[in-house]
């Protein structure tokens, strides 16, 4: 059989040294509205959540990408397609074949046995802004000075480079994210080599020594089926970070027990403020 256009850049990934792959990706924006009162309309989301999936390369090889490529051959008859969380919830396009709730329900089963056979482990991080916009108010009333918010996209990348640190505890691991445009895959970069240099506050570089120093960046084209099972979890945790009370959100209670425990209880699963 000819190699698909879809195999390509996963042999790419395949031939990664290290001990763990961890692939990132985020769901939400980074922009910050003042006016409290915009997140009241349905159609603007109040919350940025990035999530890391991890998965031990070989593992990634020889049991996760044959297992997400047998569900897209048996649901889509072909393999060289793109899973996006937004466009499955909707149903949209190629999607549309999910409609069938008995042939949806199968789909989520499957999906879901991919994260138990492959033993991936999740850390995801979190920011509510109606949440963070009312402790700004306060430190304001409270101080008279304004709260300094930051970037929000790169808070939950250095929170989640922080817990894979301590994940790893001196095993390799490369990073790889889905690109969003030179200047921000110049950030996410130099929030690595910070980090590295650096250490965090809670932690020294000596954990962070074994990360690669390159990111590894694709776009949705190349179609890495890694990157594509971290959009699918990241949206559960989102609805979680924006209201842990939503009782229909179940694709959370099974996401959960893959989350980092660390010596926290659940250190993978940052949520602020």
């Amino acid at each position: 059989m000819a190699t698909e256009k879809c195999d390509l850049k996963e042999e790419e990934i395949f031939k990664v040294p290290e001990r763990y792959l961890v692939f990132i990706d985020e769901t939400g924006d980074p922009f910050l509205h003042k006016d409290i009162k915009k997140y009241d309309h349905p159609t603007v989301f109040p919350v940025l959540t990035v999530t890391a999936l991890i998965v031990a390369a070989p593992v990634y090889k020889d049991v996760f990408v044959p297992s997400v490529d047998a569900i897209k051959q048996e649901f889509w008859e072909k393999r060289d397609i793109h899973f996006h969380s937004n466009e499955i919830r909707r149903k949209d396009g190629i999607f549309k074949v999910l409609l069938d709730d008995a042939k949806y329900n199968d789909f989520k089963q499957k999906m879901v046995g991919v994260l138990e056979t492959s033993s991936v482990t999740i850390i995801s991080s979190s920011i509510n802004k109606m949440k963070l916009l009312e402790k700004a108010k306060k430190f304001k009333e409270k101080t008279g000075s304004d709260y300094n918010v930051g970037d929000l996209y790169l808070t939950n990348i250095s929170w989640i480079f922080e817990r894979l640190g301590d994940f790893l505890k001196g095993e390799s691991a490369k990073i790889i994210f889905e690109t969003r445009g030179k200047k921000e895959s110049k950030r996410i970069q130099g929030m690595l080599a910070d980090i590295k240099k650096n250490g965090t506050f809670y932690h020294s570089k000596d954990l962070f020594r074994t990360i690669n120093d390159e990111v590894l960046f694709f776009t949705k084209e190349d179609n890495v089926n890694g990157v594509q099972l971290a959009d699918y979890c990241t949206y559960p945790l989102a609805r979680h970070a924006k209201d842990k009370t939503d009782g229909n959100n179940k694709l959370f209670d099974v996401i959960r027990k893959h989350l980092y425990k660390g010596d926290f209880g659940e250190y993978g699963l940052k949520e602020w403020p």
